[in-house]
């Protein structure tokens, strides 16, 4: 990771999507098509394309650059606001709204339809839709392209339910250092750095543990996740109606730290161990679930 990205942590709501994209996010896009399309840029946005003989590029962005006037009710894309022209080149027109166009919503728009068609003609592989995520996640931009389709982060059951309720419980002068440590892990995942992101929702998860564990006068153990675990069970933390359930619980909270030792909380050895978006986002969608859990059981028994 470059090191102006390491020093400069973004301390914003977690995955906010207001329709609007930042320049800083249409430009790494641009890139990115240029390099799918390979589109040749030594003339600014020039007109010429080498994709797969069987792509018609001029043609390709025509059809493109049809469908969103009619879908929005353009003669072109000169009557888009921010827009002002639209060169005749269908190739530089597409460039052009992708970085000028003020409706950020046409915009996603566009940007869906060519990686769409880019993964359809394997232009575009699993590798190409990361980066593009990451570069959505790393402008702190709740879309994700899933399906060849970009659905909203922020909308979904699990950070609807796990996260933000998550955070909230955390804004808390008792739980600031899990606080810390859960958006240092959401910060870390929107820079790419899955395995620290992974790492960091497992402390969160154990801090939490600790800090209910201190404000009762119960011992720490070790102060790993496991004995902070067996802590809350042998003090009873959950209620006795809960005993039947006592055994798959556990199991869901032992989850987290099982996640973190076994891919990123020992040496990786001599083969470099990848961690996959799908787990990080799991890891923290779990460190949410718990730490909600958690603390509205703690709350509750202070009352």
């Amino acid at each position: 990771m470059l090191f102006s990205k390491r020093n400069n942590q973004k301390e914003i709501e977690i995955f906010p999507y207001d329709n609007t994209l930042p320049d800083r996010l249409r430009k790494q896009i641009y890139h990115l098509l240029v390099d799918v399309y390979q589109i040749e840029t030594g003339h600014g946005y020039n007109t010429s394309s080498n994709a797969l003989y069987r792509l018609n590029q001029p043609m390709l962005f025509a059809e493109v650059r049809q469908y969103i006037c009619a879908e929005h009710g353009l003669l072109d894309f000169s009557d888009a606001p921010g827009c002002g022209s639209d060169p005749s080149n269908s190739i530089q027109s597409c460039i052009m709204f992708l970085l000028d166009c003020k409706e950020s919503d046409w915009v996603v728009d566009m940007i869906e339809l060519l990686f769409k068609i880019a993964v359809d003609y394997r232009l575009a592989g699993p590798k190409t839709i990361e980066t593009l995520n990451m570069r959505f996640r790393e402008n702190g931009v709740g879309l994700e392209f899933v399906e060849d389709q970009f659905i909203k982060i922020d909308s979904t059951l699990l950070h609807m339910e796990a996260i933000k309720p998550a955070l909230l419980l955390m804004h808390n002068a008792q739980f600031a250092g899990p606080l810390d440590e859960y958006l240092e892990a959401h910060g870390q995942y929107r820079d790419g750095d899955n395995k620290a992101a992974i790492t960091s929702a497992a402390k969160a998860f154990e801090s939490t543990m600790k800090t209910i564990c201190q404000a009762n006068g119960w011992s720490t153990g070790k102060g790993t996740a496991a004995a902070l675990i067996q802590t809350l069970f042998d003090n009873a933390f959950l209620p006795s109606y809960y005993q039947t359930q006592l055994t798959s619980l556990r199991a869901t909270l032992d989850g987290l730290p099982t996640v973190r030792n076994n891919n990123t909380g020992h040496g990786q050895g001599a083969t470099i161990v990848n961690t996959p978006d799908y787990l990080t986002q799991y890891a923290l969608n779990l460190a949410g679930a718990n730490i909600t859990f958690l603390i509205k059981i703690y709350n509750e028994s202070q009352k």
